[in-house]
């Protein structure tokens, strides 16, 4: 026979180890372990009574969750893996197990779920999923850069031919300046794909935040996109960042590009520099537009999503998975007045 002592000693162990929580048959949670609350950063006086669309994160359908309460309702275990949402709004996952306690009739009386924490299992399996898909993308762009590329140079150079001999203004030159735009945003999209989907070694230097972002500056003038935009440059002097140029170039492009494109016709773009007490370089762009709408904001950084008649939607992706290969972050929110991107990067030295 099993020993108080005993039976304490099992829970401390479980406890150790498995995220423990009780609830009644109606769903209300009677009992939390310590690793629930740290888990789920509710207090156990907040769960206590609660059910758990608390931590319901709304990624699972209703036939998911009506698959969980009828198995065991049923008086049989169900095991799953579910993803949760913690108090402070970020998302963990657990594989759990539910076992309900029965009478002598076979009908539930409790439920005991025992949960472990597989955040970190599921943030490397999507990393490896990502990983193989970008595999399989930059096959594909190659492939698509090979065959494509040699007669879209030919259409544009024969259009361009057209254009430069008819009569300027005239239907003729119309669609042969037509047809040269659209070729060149083919070539646009090609690139984008190959740019995104190529895994190189990042090439790590000591970099002069100030003067790379003065020259970036000086570089966008010539960009039609840019040259109506009033750009302020706000960044102290030796500021250092280990970085690859070549990558950041592309970054801080794309985010130009993108607060250009926020203010139409010309606007304010504010770019600052600052060291964090974290020990990071903290860059922001911030724009003057309209600002980012809800349903834009939760799928800007999604290859492929875009707002833009032409456009590769890309040109983001790939500018965050350039700034996170750096150990650094990138991120997009509302500000009064407009939207800012922010980006982190590691100090050098």
């Amino acid at each position: 026979m099993t020993t108080r002592s005993e039976l304490e000693q099992i829970k401390f162990a479980l406890d150790q180890a498995a995220i423990v929580a009780i609830t009644d048959v109606s769903g209300r949670i009677t009992y939390a372990n310590d690793k629930f609350c740290e888990i789920s950063k509710y207090s156990r006086d907040e769960l206590i009574g609660q059910d758990h669309r608390i931590i319901s994160s709304g990624f699972h359908p209703p036939e998911f969750i009506r698959d969980l309460w009828r198995t065991i309702a049923q008086g049989r275990v169900w095991r799953g893996e579910l993803r949760n949402l913690a108090k402070d709004g970020s998302i963990y996952w657990v594989d759990t197990t539910i076992v309900p306690s029965v009478d002598d009739e076979g009908r539930p009386t409790q439920y005991l779920a025992i949960r472990y924490d597989i955040t970190l299992q599921k943030r490397q399996e999507a990393e490896r999923q990502k990983e193989a898909a970008l595999r399989a993308l930059g096959q594909m762009a190659a492939v698509v850069a090979h065959e494509v590329r040699n007669p879209l140079a030919g259409i544009r150079g024969g259009a361009q031919i057209i254009r430069d001999v008819v009569e300027p203004g005239s239907e003729a030159h119309q669609i042969a300046a037509e047809i040269v735009q659209r070729v060149d945003a083919l070539n646009s999209v090609v690139e984008d794909i190959l740019v995104f989907s190529r895994h190189r070694e990042l090439r790590r230097a000591p970099l002069d935040i100030t003067a790379f972002l003065q020259d970036l500056v000086k570089s966008a003038r010539f960009d039609p996109q840019l040259a109506q935009a009033r750009i302020r440059i706000d960044a102290p002097p030796l500021v250092y960042a280990a970085a690859d140029v070549d990558q950041l170039r592309i970054v801080f492009g794309n985010l130009l590009a993108n607060a250009a494109q926020a203010t139409p016709g010309g606007g304010d773009i504010g770019i600052s520099a600052r060291l964090d007490d974290a020990g990071h370089v903290v860059i922001e762009i911030a724009d003057s537009g309209p600002g980012l709408p809800a349903e834009v904001a939760e799928k800007i950084f999604e290859p492929f999503f875009t707002t833009k008649a032409r456009g590769s939607g890309l040109g983001l992706p790939t500018a965050r998975r350039f700034v996170e290969a750096h150990g650094g972050t990138l991120e997009l929110m509302n500000r009064p007045g407009g939207a800012v991107a922010r980006v982190t990067l590691p100090v050098h030295g």
